[in-house]
């Protein structure tokens, strides 16, 4: 709003003011009694452009988004992943492992010889973090154990373009009694959730379903769906309002389909490169356009997603070292593949021909 008001245009201003009789020249009196003022006044313009800016949510900075936002959504700050811990031998709550670089504490028992550890570093890094499991501290006898699966994957800090969508979508959407925008709150609110497609009940049906994408943007563990679901509607009480959900409405909350894309081309590579120098790049490239595709999946609403094969090109096109590539198939096919509203795609096989 004030970006014009700099210090030598502030200065322009000011010496035009004293008219052609007085001199205004640098050195003079009158322009070194007005430096000084001009250097706070473009201090105080730049406050104010900064005030100004952070009183609306769609150029706020993220500190004033997230106080702007409190009472309609919450910021989602990065959290641990929560891991499956298979022992030998039982272990105390509160003894710590370490798998790879990361360390993890014991939390919670499951069954024998079997533990929930959190991972004492918040974010998304560890969630493909498995292996055996070594202890922190000396554990005498101790017979080995490793890491079996993720209960819940770790996510990193929201993304402040994320936030800002959906803080302005609550302006447009108003949430209430169980309708879309209700249970999209009520959902998208908790730190586990990157998205929810709610849809009415089918005809002859007595479910209301939900689909949910985890806040990674992948299929959410059986644990995740099941919080969700005795957080919405309980299953010993369907229907009840024992949830969040309204009297009557029976809610079934299933995860997002993940979809294999299994991916055959044939490159053509420039000198010095081959297919195991530039495979890695290659899965790089195409995990990021099949990233974007599900974190794209809520805002696609029910209609179907469509896995794109000239992208896939595209995208491995603009590796360095790759010439062309042809060939190309995705799930044995050599065209697009579609995807129904509940589906996501992730990455499979990748075949690299030469």
């Amino acid at each position: 709003m004030y970006e014009d008001k700099t210090y030598n245009n502030i200065m322009a201003e000011m010496m035009a003011d004293f008219g052609a009789d007085v001199r205004t020249d640098e050195g003079s009196l009158a322009f070194n009694a007005c430096a000084k003022i001009a250097e706070k006044l473009e201090d105080v313009y730049g406050d104010m452009d900064e005030l100004e800016r952070n009183m609306y949510p769609d150029t706020q900075d993220l500190p004033h988004l997230i106080r702007n936002a409190k009472g309609k959504i919450e910021y989602l700050y990065a959290y641990p992943a929560v891991v499956k811990g298979v022992f030998k031998q039982d272990i105390e709550i509160g003894e710590q492992f370490i798998c790879g670089n990361y360390t993890y504490t014991v939390s919670e028992k499951i069954e024998e010889h079997t533990y929930k550890l959190t991972c004492d570093t918040d974010g998304a890094e560890v969630n493909t973090n498995k292996g055996e499991l070594i202890p922190a501290n000396y554990i005498d006898d101790y017979k080995g154990g490793e890491i079996t699966e993720i209960i819940i994957q770790g996510a990193d800090d929201e993304e402040e373009e994320v936030f800002r969508k959906r803080l302005l979508d609550t302006f447009k959407n108003i949430h209430f009694g169980g309708n879309k925008a209700d249970y999209r709150k009520l959902l998208n609110d908790r730190k586990e959730v990157g998205g929810c497609k709610p849809k009415r009940r089918a005809e002859g049906s007595p479910w209301v379903d939900i689909v949910v994408i985890s806040s990674t943007f992948n299929t959410p563990s059986a644990e995740v769906i099941k919080d969700i679901q005795e957080y919405i509607d309980p299953e010993a009480t369907h229907g009840e309002g024992d949830g969040m959900a309204p009297c009557c409405h029976s809610v079934q909350i299933k995860g997002a389909e993940s979809v294999k894309i299994n991916i055959s081309a044939k490159i053509v590579f420039e000198g010095g490169y081959s297919a195991e120098t530039s495979r890695s790049h290659i899965e790089e490239a195409i995990e990021k356009y099949l990233s974007e595709l599900r974190k794209g999946w809520e805002a696609n609403e029910f209609n179907d997603m469509t896995v794109r094969l000239s992208r896939i090109e595209a995208n491995i096109l603009n590796i360095p070292g790759i010439l062309d590539i042809e060939n190309t198939t995705l799930n044995g096919v050599p065209g697009n593949t579609t995807l129904t509203y509940e589906k996501i795609p992730v990455k499979g096989e990748v075949v690299i021909n030469v």
